[in-house]
């Protein structure tokens, strides 16, 4: 043997150097397997908690085993509709100024802040913009008349006012005042919005009003409670209930105090009739529009239409003044309506709006209209009733 590898000693060592390295081979190949196969044991790293408050639930986010997002959603506007509202303007200030505005046209306060929603209104023909309304409505003998037939007309009315603050936007304020000679009887010491709950309010207070049938007078008749409606009547905002039953059912009798009366009419008059119902709405309510609806003129400066409108418009543009200060835009608007009995001529109600009427809708940037025919602001279940009236009652 020793023979061999001395006569062979090259081959020898190639033979040997071969051997050393295939078995390095496997013992690297059985390694590397070791090590692919065998995973090292896992080592977790604590993390310290210093409290977990026994009462708060611990809440466990999922893995995300998805780098895409997911889609985002997509979402459609829905219109907005609006249908009584004219005209929208809104002044808006720095942004470190925004403030919460009242509710109505209000004028830039402290916060800089002013909105201003103008509603159209449509009352009998007589048209104004505005957001808070006064009506100051005729109910009174000339109005409503002493049969069924001749009380039509006031039926008429009473149910198209309801019907048009039924229209009313619910962001409107409103107020309603009946008068007659020296009664003025508000709805609300104030006004309120018009939202269903005030509609329905003003529903209850004018339902039993003069109704179409009846052995009565008017709805001003006060009987045995005209000493409270005259001692409430010196006692604004003073409430008056259990009224006769043709009355509302219930009132706040207002009369202009005597200083008022005097320092914006002199000692020569006083406020009456529609007078008092728009120095009531003035003084009280601050409205931006007006509205009378009303059979004639009287104003106290003479009998009946022979009255002196230039001096009731000097002595509410006074009055004015000081509720709104100078800025003759923000004054309210006069609107008025002069109505003609059922079946009557309307030449004498237009001749009382142009002549006497005229200038005060003109100094307050108003308008008028007369009501020729009642029949025509009637539906007809009420006009049929008319006619079965005319026909009952000889007219």
């Amino acid at each position: 043997m020793k023979r061999f590898f001395v006569r062979h000693a090259k081959s020898s060592a190639l033979i040997i150097t071969l051997s050393l390295h295939g078995v390095l081979l496997i013992i690297a190949v059985g390694f590397v397997a070791f090590q692919v196969l065998i995973p090292p044991e896992p080592r977790f790293k604590g993390v310290k908690v210093d409290h977990i408050h026994p009462n708060v639930p611990l809440i466990l986010k999922p893995f995300q085993t998805s780098s895409k997002k997911p889609p985002r959603p997509v979402i459609k506007p829905q219109p907005i509709h609006i249908t009584s509202v004219k005209t929208t303007s809104v002044t808006i200030p720095p942004v470190a100024m925004i403030g919460v505005p009242m509710i109505g046209r209000t004028e830039p306060d402290e916060t800089g802040l002013a909105f201003t929603f103008d509603t159209n209104v449509n009352f009998f023909d007589s048209e104004a913009n505005g957001e808070k309304v006064c009506f100051v409505v005729h109910f009174g003998p000339a109005t409503i008349g002493k049969n069924p037939y001749s009380r039509m007309t006031g039926y008429t009315i009473r149910k198209r006012l309801e019907e048009i603050v039924y229209a009313l936007p619910d962001y409107v304020l409103f107020n309603v005042a009946c008068y007659w000679a020296g009664d003025t009887c508000a709805m609300s010491p104030h006004m309120m919005l018009a939202n269903v709950e005030n509609k329905q309010k003003m529903l209850d207070w004018m339902e039993p009003v003069n109704p179409l049938e009846g052995n009565y007078d008017h709805c001003f008749a006060w009987q045995k409670s005209g000493s409270r409606v005259e001692a409430a009547r010196r006692e604004w905002p003073k409430r008056v209930e259990d009224l006769p039953s043709y009355s509302p059912k219930w009132i706040y009798p207002y009369g202009v105090p005597d200083s008022i009366e005097e320092k914006y009419l002199g000692k020569e008059t006083g406020f009456l009739h529609w007078g008092r119902g728009v120095a009531w709405s003035i003084l009280t309510q601050k409205p931006d529009t007006i509205f009378v609806l009303t059979t004639n003129y009287i104003d106290g400066w003479g009998n009946g239409n022979n009255g002196a409108p230039e001096k009731m418009v000097a002595g509410y543009k006074k009055m004015i003044r000081d509720i709104y200060g100078p800025d003759k835009n923000r004054w309210p608007t006069l609107n008025v309506v002069v109505l003609s009995h059922a079946g009557r001529d309307s030449a004498k109600a237009h001749e009382v709006l142009n002549s006497q009427f005229g200038p005060l809708v003109k100094a307050f940037r108003g308008s008028g209209a007369v009501i020729d025919e009642i029949s025509k602001f009637m539906n007809a279940d009420e006009r049929k009733l008319l006619g079965k009236y005319a026909s009952e009652y000889g007219e």
